[in-house]
């Protein structure tokens, strides 16, 4: 296996090879949130007998037979008997063990495609890796780090491309409404194709504790790189169409980690800087209605 800074670099150029991919994500993830041996099996038992709230496995399984369905994963051939039955088991499983989060949707996204990459065990954990490490606070119920996340990101884009971010806010646009939904859903909700979200996510899981700049750093060059089109929209619905189509226009995900990763945003994305950044922006913002979820 690639060692941690080798894998890191192959995911930076986007050349993790696809038999690599598993054992990668699996060996990031025990060393992000360091579950003890069993640790999944353990609370799937638990939810089986009655350790979730009920609220709460109804909204799963409310969930579970929209999710292979939704267009986030068209296209993804997967028996579908097979894959309700481990997307429930690890959303369950999930919720025993973090009761303060439970469940809300995005997860069921997250959690399926994990489920076309890893073993359920291992989903568990990266599932764990993307809520307690890399978005901590986005799934609280006032999903105030997630306004917080948005407001950093619109202040980064606001330096980096004034005009653009001028003429979105004089048609009274508000991109956060879409990044959210991409940072949420690790960028399912991009319609990005899965070749390339996969290639995205080597970098989600193996760029360890720069994560969340990386996440940004995404958000930022998706955005940026519809900017042409955005500048000739003059209607707010045409605006808000093309930021949730961006990821279709994907074709490769090598060109848009370059433009990511080139963007001159080191120092504010250093963790310390970040901070700061986060515990500014958090005084401007306010508490959004929370995320339909089960249970709380």
């Amino acid at each position: 296996m690639l060692s941690v800074h080798d894998a890191r670099r192959a995911a930076r150029a986007g050349e993790v090879a696809a038999l690599e991919r598993p054992a990668l994500w699996r060996r990031a993830a025990r060393r992000a949130v360091r579950l003890r041996p069993g640790r999944y099996g353990e609370r799937l038992r638990a939810a089986r007998e009655g350790a979730c709230p009920p609220s709460v496995a109804k909204q799963i399984e409310k969930d579970l037979h929209r999710t292979f369905g939704s267009v986030h994963v068209r296209g993804v051939r997967v028996p579908q008997a097979e894959a309700l039955s481990s997307l429930r088991n690890v959303l369950l499983a999930y919720a025993s063990h973090n009761p303060r989060v439970g469940y809300c949707q995005s997860m069921n996204f997250v959690a399926a495609v994990l489920l076309l990459v890893v073993d359920e065990e291992t989903a568990f954990a990266c599932l764990a890796t993307v809520v307690e490490r890399v978005l901590q606070g986005h799934f609280a119920d006032d999903m105030a780090m997630s306004l917080v996340d948005g407001s950093v990101l619109r202040g980064l884009l606001s330096a980096k491309d004034p005009q653009l971010m001028r003429h979105l806010e004089e048609m009274q646009v508000a991109p956060s409404l879409v990044t959210a939904q991409w940072l949420l859903t690790c960028f399912v909700a991009s319609a990005m194709p899965l070749s390339a979200l996969l290639r995205v996510w080597d970098c989600l899981f193996l760029e360890g504790d720069a994560a969340l700049p990386f996440l940004l750093r995404l958000c930022a060059a998706l955005f940026l790189s519809r900017r042409d089109e955005l500048l000739a929209a003059h209607d707010p619905g045409e605006v808000y169409l093309l930021l949730m189509q961006s990821g279709a226009s994907v074709g490769s995900a090598v060109p848009l980690l370059a433009a990511a990763y080139a963007l001159p945003w080191d120092a504010p994305l250093l963790p310390h800087a970040l901070a700061q950044l986060r515990t500014s922006h958090a005084r401007c913002t306010r508490p959004a209605s929370p995320p339909p979820r089960g249970g709380g």
